[in-house]
């Protein structure tokens, strides 16, 4: 998580930016704090790492995943469960076609 004291040690002006300071605002981005280049003391842009990124994409996609299944969950609510054994044998699915499935890595 990023204190708030190192946001402010992060911020970078566009003529500072343009002046040469770019370097410095590359190499403060690669950490987890990221760098906020303002003009007319408006933020408008912010630089992070490649990794702090993907993180925080991630992070995004885990939480409107889990709204999702919140959503779901509250709208089946009233809606009685149909167990495995049901629904396998609804569609055929026999006990030995699911040994011979290779296992699959969820994200």
């Amino acid at each position: 998580m990023t204190l708030p004291a190192a946001v402010l040690d992060n911020i970078v002006s566009v003529s500072e930016f343009s002046r040469g300071g770019a370097s410095r605002a590359f190499e403060k981005a690669q950490g987890s704090t990221p760098v906020i280049v303002v003009k007319n003391n408006k933020p408008t842009a912010i630089i992070t790492s490649p990794e702090e990124y993907a993180y925080l994409s991630e992070t995004e996609e885990d939480f409107i995943l889990l709204s999702e299944a919140i959503i779901r969950l509250v709208r089946n609510d009233a809606q009685p469960s149909i167990p495995f054994d049901e629904v396998a044998a609804r569609l055929g699915i026999q006990d030995d076609d699911l040994d011979t499935i290779d296992d699959v890595e969820l994200e």
